[in-house]
C-alpha cells in the first residue's frame, strides 16, 4: 500500500476485525504487549480523518459501510479490554487468596 492511497473498504474491514491479533491471558498480563495490541486495534480510528476525506459522504452506502467498520473496531476493542479486566480481576483474587492466612480454631488441652 502506498503512503497516499487509503485502504480499500475490505482492507479497512479486515483491519477493524483484527483477526490476526490474538488477545490472551499472557498479553493481558504484559502491559507493554497489551498497549502494543491496543495501538494496533486503534489503527482504524487513527486513520479516520484520511478515510473520511476520501469517502463520498453524500453516498449513504459508503457512510454506512464506514460506520459498520468503526462499530466492528469498537466492539473488538471493548471485548478485548473487558476480557483483560476479567483476567486481571481473577489474578488479583488468586493472589489475595494465596496471601490470606487460613484461620482455624485450635483447642487447648
Amino acid at each position: 500500500m502506498s503512503q497516499n492511497r487509503p485502504e480499500t473498504t475490505n482492507e479497512l474491514a479486515e483491519q477493524a476485525r483484527a483477526s490476526n491479533v490474538e488477545m490472551s491471558e499472557r498479553v493481558c498480563l504484559d502491559m507493554s504487549h497489551f498497549k502494543s495490541v491496543l495501538r494496533h486495534l486503534r489503527k482504524v480510528d487513527d486513520n479516520i480523518i484520511l478515510r473520511m476525506n476520501t469517502t463520498n459522504t453524500a453516498a449513504a452506502g459508503e457512510c454506512q459501510i464506514m460506520f459498520g467498520v468503526l462499530q466492528t473496531a469498537y466492539a473488538r476493542r471493548d471485548h478485548d479490554i473487558e476480557y483483560c479486566l476479567r483476567v486481571l480481576d481473577r489474578k488479583i483474587d488468586e493472589r489475595r487468596a494465596e496471601n490470606t492466612p487460613s484461620f482455624s480454631l485450635q483447642t487447648q488441652r
